[in-house]
């Protein structure tokens, strides 16, 4: 188990590393001269000396692998560098901003979570009758609708038509609700039709067969036998679209004008930012990683059958 954990982590260290890479390349390669961005930023006229003065500073006609290596070290001191925007430090902005995407996500997560256990468990209560063939239809069209959509129908029905729930900005629970079912009513969808059918597989086996003729009822069948059997499934269903999130956050965020980091990685984008897109995109890969990390920690430990080892 130790050696299987120790294995996964340095994978996912690895990755990390991989993932600075092309969050550093993605950026330089860019189209436009940053020097230029740069000083149009601090001044309203730019001349040729002033961009080469800017090129010195940042260093930006030293080699490539000698702008990451003095990227990565200061990163890894804790230094994202500032914002060429609004001349903050980029590290204080994004711890700033970390909490309303956490919520968010958070909140999310519960929502997917609800919808995607509930569904499947009325499903597998009653297979093919009204509720099943019900909860399967709502799950593919919840599945089947683009997350922008979902956060337009929702301001338009709880924001201007029923005018029962705050539709922008982060201020107490009641603005959570509408971002939440946003981000998880999707996700939700997806985890109920993966889960619906890993419970359907469990429910057609022999001990299923067997308990029922002792007399035992399906609802106590499906609780205290399948749902463990089919618990690594929804484990990792869940730590996909729980990683994903993030980049569901990009969209819903400013929607719903949530000061969050998602929203300061659209705005960075927008004014060419490169400072803020570069620690933005670090921030998302490792959260990525670091998520299907843990969810294969969780795995190993619900499920016997990832622990054995393989025969060659």
């Amino acid at each position: 188990m130790l050696k299987l954990v120790y294995k996964r982590f340095i994978g996912a260290m690895m990755l990390i590393v991989i993932a600075s890479v092309f969050c550093f390349l993605l950026i330089a390669a860019f189209p436009g001269n940053v020097a230029l961005v740069i000083a149009e930023q601090r001044s309203a006229t730019v001349s040729i000396e002033i961009v080469h003065q800017v090129e010195e500073e940042y260093g930006l006609k030293d080699p490539i692998l000698v702008r990451y290596g003095r990227w990565l070290g200061d990163t890894l001191r804790g230094d994202l560098g500032r914002s060429l925007r609004t001349g903050e430090p980029v590290g204080p902005a994004l711890l700033r901003r970390a909490a309303p995407t956490f919520v968010l996500i958070l909140a999310g997560a519960t929502v997917a979570l609800t919808i995607g256990l509930g569904f499947s468990l009325l499903g597998a209560l009653w297979p093919g009758g009204m509720v099943d063939r019900g909860v399967r239809a709502l799950a593919l069209v919840g599945a089947s609708m683009p997350k922008f959509f979902i956060a337009a129908l929702l301001v338009y029905a709880f924001g201007v038509l029923l005018k029962v729930l705050p539709t922008y900005g982060f201020d107490g629970p009641s603005s959570w609700i509408l971002p939440a079912l946003a981000i998880g009513i999707v996700p939700g969808a997806l985890i109920s039709r993966v889960t619906r059918v890993a419970l359907e597989s469990a429910m057609s086996r022999p001990y299923v067969t067997t308990a029922l003729a002792k007399g035992m009822s399906r609802g106590r069948i499906l609780v205290r036998d399948a749902v463990p059997n089919v618990l690594p499934v929804v484990v990792n269903a869940f730590g996909i679209h729980f990683a994903f999130m993030v980049q569901a956050a990009i969209v819903i965020e400013p929607i719903f004008a949530w000061p969050g980091v998602a929203s300061y990685f659209v705005e960075a984008a927008r004014f060419r930012d490169y400072q803020v897109l570069q620690s933005s995109l670090l921030l998302f890969s490792m959260f990525f990683i670091l998520v299907n990390f843990v969810v294969d920690l969780i795995v190993l430990t619900i499920d016997p059958k990832q622990r054995r080892p393989r025969s060659a």
